[in-house]
């Protein structure tokens, strides 16, 4: 009898390692995008031998990464055996891929700002025509314009590859922007403006054009030139050497950058496994070569690691680095802590300096399960029919310094910053999130702030 039992633990050995060949790939419900596309993101492809006890491994990247294309609500794997032979089975939902958006953008920071004085000359009202998956290639073609605090005209086109290797593509874009108010420095840790309510005191026009290369599915680096063409109203005179870097009331500069990206993230909107590195060396500027007079270095690095400690629970951390290299930047290129990195507890501030590292980490518990249903009244609309949702609660804790040699009236430079909270996350299909969060800091300060992306 002991025999008996051994001999089928090995017959079922011997089928886990069996290797078979992937013979078909067909795809369903891919209405728009081409079927190269999909291939592209698959883990294998006709041809491959694949051993039985790899096809969960593939199934599961596979999956993934074409959900992270954000071109499709639902994406299915499976294998299924053939004579010996593998047919594998795509089974896509597509996204609904031309959006006309109203957006409502607030100048400040973030929502909790806003809402303290509940200005709504501060509020940008937008539109935005986009046309994603142009072509069916995963092409994003935009056009957008804004009103009110910040108005705006600009287009961008991106095209994701451009040869047969899939591996190339790039992004022109371009922009036109004129402001009533302009931030301009910062007193005891919060944003001073200069403001004309007739007229605008500011004007920018920023071009762009971007090279970048995706290797394999993880690995992408990006090679960008910008042409940054600044205007300032007689108001900002005074001001002109501290925030243009000039005694003209204008800035008109080249910048040029290198990045290089790693994400292997599961889920790129709400990440909960996984992990991201990403490093980026800006130029502003090329001294006399493009008559700007400025030359600026920076450096911004981040590097953060998600896992997954058993179907309910999680943990992330994650740490942040911007470093310039110059002793004195003009006010218009500075950085820190305060816009979209910050110590949360801290939302009401701004810090800005040399060199500024930031630490979070983030313990969620998952309330809610992520289950797709469907939606009776919409049910004939597949597109938006069919959708998930799930929710988390949050606990977390965030580190911060901001070195600056002159703090003048600025008391949250050169200290540790710390600050914690809990909070709920909405996450739900097309990408949407929303964080409710309750924070405090170490000076006891607390806060309530509403958030769209995910917290690290």
């Amino acid at each position: 009898m002991r025999g008996y039992w051994i001999g089928i633990l090995l017959c079922f050995g011997l089928l886990e390692s069996q290797s078979q060949i992937i013979k078909r790939i067909d795809i369903i419900g891919n209405k728009t995008t081409k079927e190269k596309i999909i291939l592209r993101e698959l883990s294998f492809s006709i041809g491959n031998s694949v051993l039985v006890n790899d096809t969960a491994r593939h199934k599961i990247k596979s999956e993934n990464n074409l959900f992270n294309t954000s071109l499709f609500n639902f994406s299915k794997v499976n294998f299924k055996d053939s004579l010996g032979d593998w047919i594998v089975l795509i089974t896509l939902q597509e996204r609904w891929y031309i959006w006309p958006e109203v957006i409502v953008k607030f100048q400040e920071r973030n929502f909790a700002e806003w809402w303290k004085n509940k200005n709504l000359s501060r509020v940008d009202f937008g539109l935005h025509l986009n046309k994603m998956n142009f072509l069916g290639l995963n092409q994003t073609l935009q056009v957008n314009s804004y009103l009110g605090f910040t108005e705006s005209f600009g287009f961008q086109y991106k095209v994701p590859y451009f040869n047969k290797k899939l591996k190339d593509g790039f992004k022109i874009a371009a922009e036109y922007a004129t402001q009533n108010e302009v931030f301009v420095g910062i007193n005891e840790d919060e944003m001073v403006y200069i403001k004309n309510d007739s007229i605008p005191i500011q004007s920018s026009l920023k071009f762009q054009l971007e090279y970048f290369r995706r290797t394999g599915f993880y690995q992408t680096q990006f090679l960008n030139a910008r042409f940054i063409k600044l205007k300032g109203w007689d108001i900002l005179k005074p001001l002109s050497e501290n925030y243009f870097g000039s005694i003209k009331s204008s800035l008109q500069f080249i910048n040029l950058s290198y990045r290089y990206k790693f994400d292997k993230r599961f889920s790129q909107n709400y990440p909960l496994n996984g992990y991201f590195f990403d490093f980026q060396i800006d130029q502003f500027g090329l001294g006399s070569l493009d008559k700007s007079d400025i030359f600026v270095t920076r450096l911004l690095s981040s590097y953060r690691k998600y896992w997954k400690i058993n179907h309910l629970y999680f943990f992330a951390a994650g740490a942040y680095l911007n470093h310039y290299f110059n002793e004195k930047t003009p006010f218009y290129l500075q950085g820190g802590l305060g816009f979209s990195n910050y110590v949360r507890g801290y939302e009401p501030y701004i810090i800005y300096g040399k060199t500024s590292g930031l630490l979070k980490t983030n313990f969620k518990t998952k309330l809610v399960k992520t289950k797709p249903f469907t939606i009776p009244v919409i049910k004939k609309i597949k597109k938006f029919s069919k959708m998930h949702f799930a929710l988390y609660w949050n606990c977390y804790l965030d580190m911060g310094y901001v070195h600056l040699e002159e703090s003048f009236n600025n008391n949250l430079t050169n200290q540790f910053l710390i600050g914690g909270g809990s909070g709920i996350d909405w996450v739900t299909y097309y990408d949407i999130v929303i964080r409710t969060e309750y924070s405090i800091n170490q000076f006891g300060n607390t806060n309530f702030n509403i958030s769209f992306v995910s917290p690290l």
